[in-house]
């Protein structure tokens, strides 16, 4: 309580010093001038999040967070890689405006702290955390999701079981995905079942069974109830928790037992922020059990934090079988080299 409040003293103090420079910063044209660095302390009571999760959720975490303390919330969102290369594309040229990242695709993180481009803190929330969904000091998980398959049961009646029924010629034509290019969700079910059933998988299905791609998880679900497809391939847990429970559709899930790619969306903090300790405070509000109840609630997803329990309707992971990268630097790796792999196949269909 005491650094929070030593904080936020600093941050008023650092905007009545604004105030009192506007003038000068400004110019007597009004025209931004280079502004001049006195101190190291926060210039402004906001934080910037870069993120992948639903506007609308960002926005009611944004606010809480608001409410709690006073710090305001930047909010650059849009889907996993598209955020991840404007970060990348923004490190490259010169700083860039994120203070905290929240994206699907872990091997973006891993590469983010081998470029240096992670601040190193020891948040008091890491101890709640298992050892593999964190790396102590820079990063750890903020939310994770599992992928299944997905149908609307009142079209369907007897649904594939396995994801190698997904070549049945009896859903050629009918399965839905999403797009590998922006959605973090689907290169990381890609890479898994790659490992899992080997590439000859990827490619009976994308080359033979001529699948329909979707750019928004919404529109991927709209065409299972359209009936404009039966069979989603690429379907989150947390959607169909979203679609069957909270508007009371009739979309399945199905959990095949040889493995729910399980998509980690982890929380780091990118080094040489303008705000510090702001940063901090955001960082540690979203691993918090408040910030991880917050999350659950509003977006469904898997918390990692010890003792929290998944959404009543949703399967426990202790029943599923969840499957993670074997070697996470490899993940990263590999991530160009599998998209156009990918989209060599579906391209090159027959």
């Amino acid at each position: 309580m005491k650094k929070l409040f030593l904080v936020v003293s600093v941050i008023i103090f650092s905007g009545l010093c604004f105030a009192l420079s506007y003038f000068y910063i400004t110019g007597n044209d009004n025209k931004p001038q280079p502004e001049i660095i006195v101190s190291t302390t926060p210039t402004t009571s906001a934080v910037t999040w870069y993120t992948s999760i639903p506007q609308r959720h960002a926005d009611r975490i944004a606010n809480a967070f608001r409410t709690e303390t006073g710090i305001d919330v930047k909010i650059v969102r849009s889907s996993t890689f598209i955020i991840r290369e404007r970060l990348m594309s923004e490190i490259e040229k010169g700083p860039t405006e994120a203070d905290v990242v929240t994206i699907a695709d872990i091997g973006t993180f891993i590469e983010l702290k081998n470029q240096g481009c992670l601040m190193e803190y020891v948040s008091p929330h890491y101890k709640n955390f298992p050892e593999k969904y964190k790396d102590t000091g820079y990063w750890t998980v903020f939310a994770g999701f599992g992928i299944c398959m997905a149908y609307d049961e009142s079209r369907i009646d007897t649904p594939p079981q396995h994801w190698t029924d997904l070549l049945n010629e009896r859903w050629k034509g009918r399965i839905g995905l999403e797009d590998i290019n922006t959605a973090g969700s689907q290169y990381g079910q890609y890479y898994m079942l790659r490992e899992k059933l080997g590439v000859e998988f990827w490619k009976g299905l994308l080359s033979v069974q001529e699948p329909k791609i979707y750019y928004r998880t919404e529109a991927l679900a709209n065409a299972l109830l359209e009936g404009e497809i039966d069979i989603a391939g690429e379907f989150s847990i947390h959607t169909v928790y979203d679609y069957r429970v909270k508007r009371k559709t009739s979309i399945e899930g199905i959990y095949p037992e040889e493995g729910i790619p399980f998509i980690l969306n982890p929380v780091a903090i990118i080094n040489h922020t303008d705000h510090p300790e702001e940063a901090k405070i955001f960082f540690d509000f979203l691993l918090s059990q408040k910030g991880q109840e917050l999350m659950q609630s509003l977006n469904y997803k898997y918390s990692i934090r010890k003792g929290m329990a998944p959404l009543d309707g949703m399967p426990s992971l202790n029943n599923l079988n969840i499957l993670l990268p074997e070697n996470a630097v490899e993940y990263a790796g590999k991530r160009s080299e599998y998209i156009r792999e990918f989209n060599g196949f579906f391209q090159g269909r027959e």
